[in-house]
């Protein structure tokens, strides 16, 4: 791919990686689709909640004028103009080390190739399904000429964010029986081990793991299609869970759905976020699934 052209006034851009390629593995970003004037009001919100500032902050002027910023494990879409059906049914954002090799990587998981590889302003992207549906956007970024890793604001102390106890994960459900496939075939994708946190518990009962910023959920009975399932998990400390709770449901928007009984709660952005406790007392590898078994 040919190297990212220099956007308009670099000075009010900035990324702390702009070269993926030191990544060992993938990056996965939930998304948030938002109008571009709610994305400052949008920023500040999501680093209060997470206690942890934007890294990145970018204009992608091929599709329309979009402004990107991620806050911890989210990325807010901001745009002057409605979106595409498929800028909103795409689930997931993939910075990857190299877009190349991570459509390579994907030849064998029965992952096909929506929107073929071409250079856009952060470096290059693809659009791909995985398997059982759930379409991702695959990014790989590289420095612009003269741009230099850099943060919003340089300096910033600490204590202008503490820390909250929160964190976000993007979150896919399964049925039980398709649980040990799906983790098998998110390790291949996000190139990290699964992990299981036996102190998580949330609003039902189910098999959980954690695959690189991905919060797998395996649920006793099939889950419906046609019955919306949140697109996020915030994981909540136990340490955390009294203070933040009451914050949570004051910060909801006005309109959204403030479900304690169900567990979930409409964040900024129109994001509904299925809330799960976490007591941490140490991390167990999940068990691999059998080869040839099905997957999501």
């Amino acid at each position: 791919m040919s190297a990212p052209a220099r956007p308009a006034n670099p000075e009010r851009w900035f990324r702390t990686c702009p070269d993926s390629s030191v990544l060992t593995r993938p990056r996965l970003l939930a998304r948030s689709l938002i109008d571009v004037a709610d994305l400052d009001e949008q920023i500040h919100h999501y680093e209060r909640l997470f206690g942890t500032p934007a890294d990145l902050r970018m204009p992608i002027p091929d599709f329309g004028g979009l402004e990107l910023a991620a806050v911890g494990n989210l990325l807010l879409i901001a745009s002057g103009r409605g979106f595409t059906p498929i800028q909103r049914q795409t689930s997931y954002s993939l910075i990857v080390p190299s877009l190349e090799s991570q459509l390579a990587l994907l030849r064998d998981t029965g992952t096909s190739v929506l929107e073929p590889a071409e250079s856009i302003l952060p470096g290059a992207r693809a659009r791909v399904r995985y398997p059982g549906g759930t379409l991702a956007e695959l990014v790989e970024h590289r420095p612009w000429q003269g741009e230099r890793p850099r943060t919003a604001a340089p300096g910033r102390a600490p204590a202008d964010l503490p820390a909250t106890g929160v964190r976000l994960l993007a979150r896919h459900a399964v049925s039980d029986t398709e649980f040990l496939a799906a983790v098998r075939l998110y390790e291949a994708l996000l190139q990290v081990p699964a992990i299981t946190h036996p102190r998580l518990s949330g609003p039902v009962a189910a098999r959980t793991a954690v695959v690189g910023n991905l919060l797998l959920v395996g649920l006793p009975t099939p889950t419906a299609h046609d019955v919306p399932q949140p697109g996020v998990a915030l994981i909540v400390s136990e340490a955390a869970a009294t203070s933040v709770r009451p914050s949570l449901w004051a910060d909801a928007p006005a309109h959204g759905p403030r479900d304690a009984r169900a567990g979930t709660v409409a964040l900024a952005g129109d994001l509904t976020a299925e809330i799960w406790n976490e007591r941490f007392d140490g991390l167990h590898r999940t068990p691999r699934a059998p080869m040839g078994a099905g997957r999501d």
